[in-house]
């Protein structure tokens, strides 16, 4: 069967400059970073080299980028370690947020900490306003992610940004779905902490980093050796930076087609409701990635269609690949507000620079 891919939201296929970057790495070097000796200099090097690629990319110093074993870590690693330090503080978070974000929330929140959820505005954007309402006079750490990884929405961090650093409230942002799917450059944005992936930009599983505005003002999350210049402990995963970096490499070329995916989303969601007319593009008035469709059909089950569509060779979702053993009504919808029959019925079609027109 020839199958189609329409899933990379979820995750991502290995480029083949990722793979062999990673695959000579591991064929002749084994070293530990921490280790004096030549071997582990090697290793050393390669981390660093690594780390400039993907700083250099993002337009921050290389000292502010910090390596995770993915988004999640680096998520629970910011929202954790900032509920622990400031316990008299209060921190607000998106009811917008991917689990790894939203359920730690909910986790800080069953432990005493002062955690409290935004709603969504009418249009499904976390905005300035949406945010003020839920302002408390001791509120020092807001968490609004850059693009919505089921809606593709894109919230307006610049001037959630602005607005933070104005009132003196740090922010965190997650950019997993933004990295090398949206221009703009961290530095400009007045966020004081950003996470992001290398598995949905064509890199490895298991490797990620955050970017820390003033790393000596975030106590470290997890605890043993000195690795990450003390802020992150455990032996570095060296292969799966190498691939990370690679990957950032490789957005560097092909950040010029990004109108071909614009057009690409555009012709998928014309051409899908000519052929069903009750079709709905979720977010369709806002400001959305191209590399992100909910389409939801109205009077249909969204689980039955993923086993139709899956049994036809077309590979998509019902939402966040985080919450797919879930067989619950998207969290995401719900607190849009959205009616039921839509949320239903929605299906998540993502894209890569690799979708072509013909898939």
């Amino acid at each position: 069967m020839n199958r189609i891919y329409l899933d990379f939201a979820a995750t991502t296929p290995l480029l083949k400059k990722v793979t062999e970057a990673m695959h000579q790495w591991n064929l002749s070097h084994f070293g530990n970073p921490s280790s004096v000796h030549y071997y582990g200099q090697m290793a050393r090097a390669r981390i660093e080299e690594a780390r400039d690629v993907i700083a250099n990319y993002l337009n921050i110093p290389s000292k502010n980028l910090f390596f995770t074993s993915g988004a999640t870590e680096a998520n629970n690693w910011i929202l954790k370690s900032f509920a622990n330090q400031f316990k008299d503080k209060h921190i607000v978070i998106s009811n917008l947020e991917h689990p790894s974000v939203f359920n730690t929330g909910k986790y800080l929140k069953a432990q005493g900490f002062n955690v409290d959820f935004i709603e969504p505005d009418e249009h499904g954007l976390i905005s300035v306003n949406q945010i003020k309402k839920a302002l408390k006079s001791n509120t020092a750490l807001i968490s609004v992610m850059f693009v919505n990884n089921e809606t593709g929405i894109v919230n307006p961090i610049q001037d959630i940004g602005s607005f933070c650093a104005a009132e003196g409230i740090k922010f965190h942002c997650d950019m997993v779905q933004a990295l090398g799917k949206l221009e703009f450059n961290l530095t400009d944005l007045n966020i004081d902490f950003a996470t992001f992936s290398a598995h949905k930009v064509h890199g490895p599983k298991g490797i990620g980093c955050v970017y820390i505005k003033k790393p000596a003002e975030l106590l470290p999350y997890l605890h043993g050796g000195e690795q990450e210049a003390g802020r992150r402990a455990g032996t570095e995963n060296v292969a799966g930076i190498i691939g990370f970096a690679e990957a950032v490499k490789w957005l560097d070329t092909v950040k010029g087609q990004w109108s071909k995916v614009q057009q690409l989303q555009s012709f998928f969601e014309q051409e899908i409701k000519k052929l069903h007319p009750e079709a709905v593009v979720i977010g369709e008035t806002c400001k959305r990635s191209p590399f992100i469709s909910l389409i939801a059909f109205p009077g249909f089950n969204n689980q039955d269609l993923l086993v139709k569509l899956d049994l036809k060779g077309l590979m998509v979702s019902a939402g966040s690949a985080c919450s797919s053993g879930s067989l619950s009504p998207s969290r995401i919808l719900q607190n849009m507000q959205l009616p039921e029959r839509i949320v239903a019925g929605a299906l998540r079609f993502s894209f890569s620079y690799l979708t072509g027109k013909d898939d």
